[in-house]
């Protein structure tokens, strides 16, 4: 299968640069002839914000948009700091918002099928509806799946319905439709600091081998959960110990290929992340129908194990089962909700996909040859299936 890639660039439309030159004078845009065009206030980022009251602002990065669409064909832009451009000290910047809006309907307009992405991290509702966007960064996902990280197994419980849960029924019920994204903003921290790399959010686990299985299921759980699409930070697929930015900052390459393709666990994990990119284009019930092809099935936090559908194509459906524990199981049943319109229409089920496999550096001992299925007395249907420690495992339910 030959897929097209797209090529998404970032625009910082929140913020321009404030910098002098050794001569003395003013190279920066907002004030390149001396005169201060396009600035407004001082930014929290030491720049300063873009002053979309005057017209003159608006024009310019009007312009400066349509060129690279125009001259570069770019197949979209990504927003940077939207929060910081729309609301301020709990104020509306209404001319930031009435910008975005027809920022974002001249694009549609003129390129159709230009996606336009906002990164915005407040929680300001409808982006969408109210200013043109296509797409919507999830970054709390982001922050809410690290945090899970880095819980001990035994504390994780306690955090079950905030990072789990709430996470889940914000994705189906936002009315945005959101990205699962992990930014380069959770590892930008500076050259020295460390604590948001992915490895580094699992230094508690006892060894690699726990370690490796526990980012595997966060892959999973990001490319399974409701959502319009999925994106990693360049690092993450071979899930390098040290980010590009402190790597280039060191006078390294930003990516460490030593570890790629190697028979170490970062080689396995990045057959893994292939391999999982593959089952979701593979599968429509995965992005055909967004988050309304999400139906919660089955949760259980004091065994920190969640079930869920995600939509059927062709007669076929899809069961995510997640074990955020350490602790695995060779017959653990899913009972499936008796308000499913669809479960008698279950003829059988398999596994198409383990994050436990061996291949991917997992134990390769809790595999599912033939998913069990119960029927008591015409009453609940039960998948019993052997779940793996920190696994997520995919079935696909053939329906008559």
């Amino acid at each position: 299968m030959i897929m097209d890639s797209l090529v998404i660039i970032m625009g910082v439309t929140g913020k321009v640069s404030r910098e002098e030159s050794r001569l003395g004078y003013s190279i920066s845009l907002h004030e390149y002839d001396g005169t201060n065009l396009y600035a407004g206030t001082e930014s929290q980022w030491g720049t300063l914000y873009f002053d979309f009251d005057k017209e003159e602002t608006r024009r310019f990065l009007f312009a400066s948009a349509l060129y690279y669409l125009d001259r570069f064909h770019f197949d979209g832009i990504r927003f940077d700091a939207v929060s910081q451009m729309i609301r301020r000290n709990q104020t509306d910047i209404q001319s930031a918002i009435s910008f975005l809006h027809e920022l974002n309907h001249i694009i549609h307009t003129h390129y159709p099928g230009v996606l336009c992405i906002a990164e915005e991290t407040e929680g300001y509702p409808n982006l969408n509806r109210t200013m043109n966007f296509d797409l919507k960064w999830n970054i709390g996902w982001s922050n809410d799946a690290r945090n899970f990280l880095r819980t001990p197994y035994t504390e994780r419980f306690q955090h079950w319905k905030q990072k789990i849960l709430d996470v889940l029924n914000c994705a189906r019920w936002n009315d945005d439709k959101m990205i699962c994204t992990l930014s380069h903003d959770d590892t930008n921290d500076g050259p020295f600091s460390s604590k948001n790399i992915l490895l580094n959010c699992v230094s508690h686990a006892r060894n690699d081998m726990d370690k490796f299985a526990d980012l595997r299921n966060l892959f999973a759980w990001q490319i399974c959960m409701p959502s319009r699409g999925h994106m990693i930070h360049m690092g993450d697929e071979i899930v390098q110990p040290m980010s590009w930015f402190q790597r280039c900052f060191r006078g390294k390459s930003s990516m460490d290929w030593s570890l790629s393709n190697s028979t170490s666990l970062h080689g396995k994990i990045q057959e893994y992340i292939r391999d999982l990119n593959h089952l979701y284009i593979l599968y429509p019930q995965f992005w055909e129908y967004g988050e309304e092809g999400y139906s919660l099935i089955y949760e259980y936090g004091e065994n920190l194990v969640i079930a869920y559908h995600r939509g059927i194509f062709n007669n076929c459906r899809i069961t995510v089962i997640h074990n955020f524990s350490n602790r695995g199981y060779t017959s653990y049943d899913i009972p499936l909700p008796r308000s499913d319109p669809n479960v008698e229409r279950i003829r059988d089920a398999i596994e198409i996909f383990n994050t436990d496999d061996l291949k991917y550096g997992g134990s390769g001992t809790f595999q599912n040859q033939q998913i069990e299925i119960k029927r008591n007395n015409g009453e609940d249907i039960i998948f019993t299936v052997a779940l793996p420690p920190l696994s997520t495992i995919i079935l696909e339910e053939n329906l008559i």
